[in-house]
């Protein structure tokens, strides 16, 4: 037999298959229109066996208003929570849904999007350490986007976390962007420009530190058996001591630094002194932790 006389029977076969499976999906969406939903059930897990992936998703979600309609509640949270887990950004529309399964998957879509948004911050700041700038941009640009559709109520114990996705990400941008082509020389010399020098201050103004603890390492790390978590952290200061800014400027562990972000906030310092008046101030400070 021929190649192409195989492909053509093979090509055959698939068209076959992909109609009649199909066609017992439109059967079991009947089944589920109709009110049937024990049996509507049963044939969307059939069905789910041998599905492709939008498929799946598409079974669950009737998998999961069949579960609703039969008040297995608690089979429907863990079914409506895999859906989010494949998807976190899914909800149903209010054409496609009840206020109760809205509500049902609001809940269940609240529950675990605080937890999801963490580890896809752990995933995508590992893409950053490996220099993977794409792949990192894509990771941390659902990262933000998961920790902005958590309720307002929720979303307060992600500020931090929102902070560096969203440093991270502009560090991923600038990493993944192409190069600028080389600047074409131009005829003549180039005007040289006057740069006044930055002023110097005399010795005696210096930034003095009243408070600037850092927390301990969770357990988790310190348990890890690495010997060292070395990091450095940026911090803007006003002209009362306060802190005003803060930013990482070298990563101490992508767990660490949401609890250093928020202790940074409430370090307090008294400003320099410039011809007497307090300035404002900037200040690096490197993070140096042994378990």
């Amino acid at each position: 037999m021929s190649r192409s006389i195989r492909f053509a029977l093979a090509l055959t076969c698939f068209v076959a298959t992909s109609a009649a499976a199909q066609d017992a999906l439109t059967d079991a969406r009947n089944l589920y229109e109709s009110a049937a939903y024990e049996e509507a059930l049963a044939a969307f897990g059939r069905l789910k066996t041998d599905a492709g992936a939008a498929t799946v998703a598409e079974i669950d979600r009737y998998r999961a208003l069949c579960l609703m309609a039969l008040s297995r509640a608690s089979e429907a949270d863990r079914v409506i929570e895999s859906i989010v887990t494949n998807d976190p950004l899914y909800q149903p529309g209010a054409t496609d849904a009840s206020p109760r399964v809205r509500a049902a998957f609001n809940t269940v879509r609240q529950r675990i999007l605080p937890g999801m948004a963490r580890q896809l911050y752990v995933e995508a700041k590992g893409l950053f350490d490996r220099k993977a700038y794409p792949e990192a941009v894509r990771a941390l640009e659902k990262t933000v986007t998961v920790i902005d559709n958590v309720d307002p109520a929720s979303r307060a114990d992600l500020g931090d976390l929102r902070l560096l996705a969203s440093g991270f990400l502009e560090l991923s941008r600038a990493a993944a962007a192409p190069a600028p082509a080389p600047a074409t020389a131009a005829a003549g010399p180039a005007p040289v420009v006057p740069v006044p020098a930055a002023p110097t201050l005399p010795a005696s103004t210096t930034l003095v530190v009243l408070r600037q603890d850092v927390p301990p390492l969770p357990f988790s790390l310190a348990a890890a058996g690495k010997q060292e978590y070395r990091g450095l952290i940026e911090v803007e200061i006003d002209e009362a001591g306060k802190v005003t800014d803060v930013r990482i400027v070298q990563s101490v562990h992508a767990l660490y630094d949401v609890m250093l972000l928020k202790a940074a906030r409430e370090w307090s310092y008294e400003a320099p002194r410039v011809g007497g008046k307090p300035t404002a101030s900037r200040k690096r400070v490197e993070i140096v932790l042994r378990p």
